[in-house]
C-alpha cells in the first residue's frame, strides 16, 4: 500500500507537466501526424486495391484451369481403351477421337504415336504433315516427350510449334501396356492433346481490351515463374504484381497481375487531407474537447477525464493565435492570447463577456452575420477581417475563421483569431516607400531635365567665344595654339551633344498613353524612311524576314527602337563590306522576339551587358561618332512596353539585338 501510495503521489507531481509537454509534442508533430494519416490512407487505399484485384485473378485462374484441364481429361478415357485392348488401331483411334472432340472447340486435333512415331491423327485432312514424324527428331518437342516416357505422368507442354503449322498447347500423356506374363509394362506410345491456346483464352476471359488489369502469364512447359513468357508483358511481374499459380498436370503456370495505368490511385481524398490539414487539425483538437467536457459531466470524479481537460487547456494557452468559443454573443471560452489581442490587464478574464463588445462598431453587424450563418449550418466554415477595440482604445486588425462546434451539449460557435495588425502595417509602409520611391524618380526626371536645359545656355555662350577665337586669331599664332581651340571647339560640341541626349533620355516616358495593339511592320516603315540617307551613304541591305506581328506597345517608342538598332548596324559597319542587315521576329509564349541581324564589326561577349548603360563606348571617338546613349535609350523604351533586350555578338562576325514584346493576342 505504501509503495503504491508513492507512486501515486509521483505520479501527480509528474502530471502537473504533463499537459504542456502534450501540448509541445502536438505543436511539434501535428504535421508528422497529417504525413501518417496520409500515408495510411495511401496504404489502405493500396491494400483495397490488391485484394480486389486478387479476387479478379482467382475467377481468372479458375476459369483457365478448367479451360486447360478439362481437355486434357478426355486423352484418359482414350489411354483406357488402348490398354484394355491391348493396343488400338488408326482406324478406331480416328473414330474414338471424332466422338471425344466434338464437344471440345479448344481441341485442335489428337493425335496417337506408337512410341515416338506419330502414326495417326485426327483431323487428318489439316494436320496429314504430321504423320509419320518422330519425335525425337524435333528439338523443340522431344524434351517434353521424353519427361512424359521417363516419368510416365501427363506432361503439359508448350506453347510449342507444331509440325502441320501453327502454336499451341500440348498435353502428352504415355501409354505403357502391361505385360501379361506380370513383367515390367512396355511403352506403346504417347496420346497428344493439341490445344488451341487463343480460344482457351479467350474462354476463360484473357481478352487484353476487356479486362480491367494488365495481367501476363509466365511457365513455358509448366516450369512456372521460371519459365518463358507465354502471354502479357513480362515488365508486369516487375512491377510488385499480385500472383497466382495455375495448376496443370505435372507443372504450373505463374500468373501475374496490376491494374491499368499501375498501382497509382486516386488521391482527391488525400488532396483534400492536405489542403484542409491545419483547419481539419484545429477541428479535431475542438471535437476532443467537447468529448472531453461530455465525459466530465458524467463522470467527474474520474481523474483521466479531468487530466484530459487539462492537456487540451494547455494547447489551447500556447496556441499562437486567439481561440474564442461563444454562444448567444456571450464568450464561454477565451485562450491567453484572446487576452493578449484585446490588450486587456493580466489576470482579467473573458469569460461572461459580450463579443461584440470588443468589435470595431463598423464591423458589428458582418460579424454578427457571419455568427448566425456559423450557428444555421454546421457544416459552414466563414472567414474574413474583423477590427477590433482593445481596452487601451488602440484598434486591432485581425483575421478571423469562425465554425460551429458543441459544447456541452449544445450548438456554439469557434472563433479562431490571428492578430494581422503588423502585417498591415507592414504593407501600409511598404505602400508609402513606393509613393515616396515613385515622388524620388519624378524629382529625379525633373532635375536631369532642368540641369541639362540650363546647362546649355552657358555651353552655347563658351562655344561661341571659343569659336570666334578660332576665326579671328588662327594663323596669328603659333601651331599649338591652333590645335588648342580647335580641342575646345570639339569639346564644346560634344558636351552639348551629350546633354541634348541626356534631355532626351529624361524626357522619356513624361507623356504617353497605355501600349495598343500596333502593326510593328508600320513603326519599322518609319524607321527606315528615317534611315533613308544614312543608307544611301552607306551602301546598307534592309532585308525584312517574313511578316511583322501585332504587339502590345506604344507606336512611337516602337519607332524609336527600331531607328537606334538599325542605325547601329549602319554606323558599326566593316570597311570593306556592304551592311546588310535582317529584321526578323518569331512567337516565344505570349511574347513576340524581335531581332536585328548585321554583318558589322561585332563585339566581345563580355562587353555585352556594358553596351545598354549610359555613356558606355567600346569605341574611341575618333573611330565612331556617337554619345553611348542611343542603346541605352533602347533599353528604357522596351522596358516601358513591358519588355526586355539582349544582344547576341562575335568580334568580326556581326551582332543580333533582340527585344521581346507582348503579343497582342
Amino acid at each position: 500500500m505504501a509503495g503504491g501510495l508513492a507512486i501515486r503521489v509521483k505520479w501527480q507531481k509528474l502530471s502537473t507537466w504533463l499537459p504542456l509537454l502534450v501540448a509541445a509534442l502536438i505543436t511539434a508533430c501535428s504535421g508528422l501526424v497529417l504525413l501518417k494519416v496520409y500515408a495510411l490512407q495511401a496504404e489502405r487505399r493500396h491494400e483495397a486495391a490488391r485484394a480486389e484485384l486478387l479476387s479478379q485473378l482467382s475467377v481468372l485462374r479458375a476459369r483457365l484451369e478448367y479451360n486447360l484441364t478439362a481437355p486434357l481429361l478426355i486423352s484418359r478415357g482414350l489411354v483406357a481403351q488402348i490398354v484394355y485392348h491391348d493396343g488400338m488401331s488408326d482406324a478406331d483411334f480416328r473414330r474414338a477421337a471424332s466422338l471425344v472432340i466434338r464437344d471440345y472447340d479448344s481441341i485442335r486435333n489428337l493425335t496417337m504415336s506408337r512410341g515416338t512415331v506419330i502414326s495417326s491423327v485426327y483431323p487428318e485432312a489439316p494436320n496429314r504433315a504430321a504423320l509419320g514424324v518422330d519425335y525425337r527428331t524435333k528439338p523443340d518437342q522431344w524434351p517434353t516427350v521424353q519427361q512424359a516416357i521417363t516419368s510416365r505422368k501427363p506432361v503439359v507442354a508448350g506453347p510449342v510449334n507444331l509440325i502441320q503449322g501453327g502454336a499451341a498447347l500440348i498435353g502428352r500423356v504415355p501409354v505403357y501396356l502391361p505385360d501379361p506374363a506380370g513383367g515390367e509394362s512396355r511403352l506403346f506410345g504417347l496420346i497428344s492433346v493439341v490445344i488451341d491456346m487463343p480460344k482457351v483464352f479467350l474462354a476463360s476471359g484473357l481478352d487484353a481490351r476487356l479486362l480491367p488489369m494488365e495481367l501476363a502469364l509466365r511457365g513455358r512447359d509448366g516450369l512456372g515463374r521460371s519459365g518463358e513468357m507465354i502471354w502479357g508483358d513480362e515488365a508486369v511481374f516487375l512491377r510488385s504484381p499480385v500472383e497466382m499459380e495455375v495448376t496443370l498436370p505435372d507443372g504450373t503456370w505463374a500468373m501475374a497481375a496490376i491494374p491499368k495505368g499501375g498501382w497509382a490511385a486516386s488521391d482527391g481524398q488525400l488532396r483534400v487531407t492536405a489542403g484542409m490539414g491545419a483547419v481539419l487539425f484545429l477541428l479535431t483538437v475542438l471535437a476532443s474537447f467537447g468529448w472531453a467536457f461530455h465525459v466530465r459531466r458524467q463522470q467527474r470524479a474520474v481523474r483521466l477525464v479531468a487530466e484530459s481537460e487539462e492537456r487540451y487547456r494547455a494547447l489551447m494557452e500556447t496556441a499562437p493565435m486567439a481561440v474564442v468559443v461563444h454562444r448567444d454573443g456571450v464568450i464561454l471560452f477565451a485562450n491567453t492570447q484572446a487576452t493578449r489581442t484585446v490588450r486587456a490587464p493580466a489576470g482579467e478574464t473573458l469569460i461572461g463577456r459580450k463579443v461584440l463588445d470588443f468589435v470595431f462598431p463598423d464591423d458589428r453587424a458582418d460579424v454578427a452575420a457571419r455568427m448566425g450563418a456559423a450557428m444555421a449550418d454546421p457544416e459552414t466554415v466563414v472567414g474574413g477581417p474583423v477590427r477590433y477595440v482593445a481596452r487601451d482604445g488602440r484598434v486591432v486588425e485581425c483575421e478571423v475563421i469562425t465554425t460551429r462546434v458543441t459544447l456541452d451539449g449544445e450548438p456554439a460557435v469557434l472563433s479562431v483569431v490571428l492578430d494581422v495588425s503588423q502585417r498591415n502595417q507592414a504593407e501600409r509602409e511598404r505602400e508609402r516607400l513606393l509613393e515616396s520611391l515613385q515622388r524620388s524618380n519624378e524629382d529625379l526626371q525633373q532635375f536631369a531635365y532642368i540641369a541639362s536645359h540650363d546647362l546649355q545656355e552657358p555651353l552655347r555662350n563658351v562655344a561661341g567665344y571659343v569659336q570666334l577665337l578660332g576665326r579671328r586669331y588662327r594663323g596669328r599664332l603659333d601651331k599649338d595654339a591652333d590645335d588648342f581651340i580647335a580641342f575646345a571647339v570639339q569639346g564644346t560640341k560634344r558636351m552639348q551633344e551629350m546633354i541634348a541626349n541626356l534631355l532626351d533620355y529624361s524626357l522619356l516616358h513624361r507623356e504617353d498613353g497605355e501600349p495598343a495593339c500596333v502593326d510593328s511592320r508600320g513603326p519599322l516603315d518609319e524607321a527606315l524612311a528615317d534611315l533613308g540617307a544614312a543608307m544611301d551613304e552607306s551602301g546598307a541591305v534592309v532585308e525584312v524576314v517574313g511578316v511583322m506581328p501585332v504587339v502590345l506597345a506604344r507606336r512611337v517608342e516602337l519607332a524609336r527602337i527600331f531607328l537606334n538598332l538599325i542605325g547601329n548596324a549602319i554606323k558599326y559597319r566593316r570597311a570593306d563590306t556592304v551592311p546588310r542587315i535582317r529584321i526578323f521576329a518569331r512567337r516565344d509564349g505570349l511574347t513576340w522576339v524581335f531581332s536585328v541581324a548585321d554583318n558589322g564589326i561585332g563585339m566581345e561577349p563580355a562587353y555585352l551587358d556594358r553596351i545598354f548603360t549610359l555613356f558606355q563606348r567600346l569605341h574611341s571617338r575618333e573611330t565612331y561618332d556617337g554619345t553611348g546613349i542611343g542603346l541605352a535609350i533602347c533599353r528604357k523604351l522596351v522596358q516601358h512596353n513591358g519588355g526586355r533586350i539582349w544582344a547576341e555578338s562575335e568580334p568580326g562576325q556581326g551582332s543580333t539585338f533582340h527585344f521581346s514584346l507582348q503579343a497582342a493576342d
